[in-house]
């Protein structure tokens, strides 16, 4: 097992009482028309995981509020394609993107298993052209705001395979996207930081603000793309940084989504070295980050850590300075 990225140790976020806090449960139900699907809950959150496709993890909210992520109405309970569909929720990629890589379907049913009274996993079926198996271990424990995602990508060959792990949030329009900027001294002569664009990216698009050390994604200014419009759209636009701080954000509806990450200061990342990337159109926004390139070897794995939190009722400002104060002690309270 390759393990690139250090296991953090948090302290619960959030203490509501001991009833509340005693008690983790994992059901199955039905979702929208999947019906092999699991909640877990703590009274302060919950998520849900389909599996009959995937992984997906299809929704993540405060108890009795509004689901962060983003499902397509069109797409929900269907299965069996024989192609990608895009559905929204959070899925598990791997980088490079390739078309027959990257894209191969995952429209049919996953293994799912109670490891323990907090810890979910799913394991999705070998995907023969790439050459992976996909695994999920999904955690929620008592008393936190926070959900654990741990994703395996296994290479399943009898030879080596070169990937990064790749993460994406499909998230719910009109909010707005926080990526850091790392700075460097001052007096260094190589460039310290990066931008990745892609060709459809138009740096003058209202919904960028550029700052010093923040980036900005305000979907509100994300206008629809004109009627039947074929290929990439007018709508559509994706960014990268090389952003080391190990974290981004999302608010929408007075709600913070702050999701972290570890950085591997050696590592080799795809997309020119892109570690957080966000796309965006007109329906929803992605708020991606990225492991490095790594090559595994015949049965062994690359793991990708990461934790997701929720926060209600979270104002932040526009401007750079004032947004970076508002921010900071979800920063520091998360930091692995």
């Amino acid at each position: 097992m390759v393990l690139l990225l250090p296991w953090p140790l948090l302290a619960a976020e959030v203490q509501r009482g001991k009833s509340e806090m005693e008690k983790v449960e994992i059901v199955k139900e039905d979702f929208h028309g999947w019906p092999n699907s699991y909640r877990l809950s703590n009274g302060l959150v919950e998520a849900r995981v389909v599996t009959d496709i995937g992984p997906r993890i299809a929704d993540f909210r405060h108890t009795g509020g509004t689901n962060v992520i983003y499902m397509r109405d069109s797409e929900l309970g269907k299965s069996g394609e024989d192609h990608w569909v895009q559905r929204g929720g959070w899925r598990l990629w791997v980088a490079p993107e390739r078309q027959d890589t990257t894209y191969d379907p995952d429209n049919t049913p996953c293994h799912a298993e109670i490891l323990n009274p907090t810890t979910l996993r799913v394991i999705g079926p070998p995907q023969p052209v790439a050459g992976i198996q996909k695994q999920v271990e999904i955690t929620l424990n008592p008393g936190e705001v926070r959900l654990r995602v741990v994703s395996h990508i296994k290479n399943v060959t009898s030879h080596e395979l070169t990937y990064a792990a790749w993460s994406l949030p499909v998230l719910r329009p009109k909010g707005r996207a926080f990526v850091p900027m790392d700075v460097g001294a001052s007096t260094a002569y190589d460039a310290t930081r990066r931008y990745m664009l892609w060709s459809y990216t138009k740096m003058s698009d209202p919904r960028y603000s550029f700052g010093d050390r923040l980036i900005q994604v305000d979907h509100s200014k994300v206008e629809p793309a004109p009627p039947n419009q074929a290929g990439r759209r007018d709508d559509e636009s994706k960014i990268g940084c090389d952003s080391a701080q190990g974290w981004a954000a999302y608010l929408v509806d007075g709600t913070l989504f702050f999701k972290r990450f570890a950085h591997a200061k050696n590592g080799r990342y795809p997309d020119g070295g892109a570690t957080i990337e966000v796309y965006s159109s007109h329906e929803f926004l992605e708020l991606e980050n990225l492991g490095p390139l790594t090559t595994i070897a015949a049965g062994e794995e690359i793991v990708l850590p990461e934790d997701w939190w929720l926060f209600p009722n979270v104002k932040i400002p526009t401007t750079e300075p004032e947004a970076l104060e508002v921010l900071r002690p979800f920063i520091e309270k998360t930091a692995w």
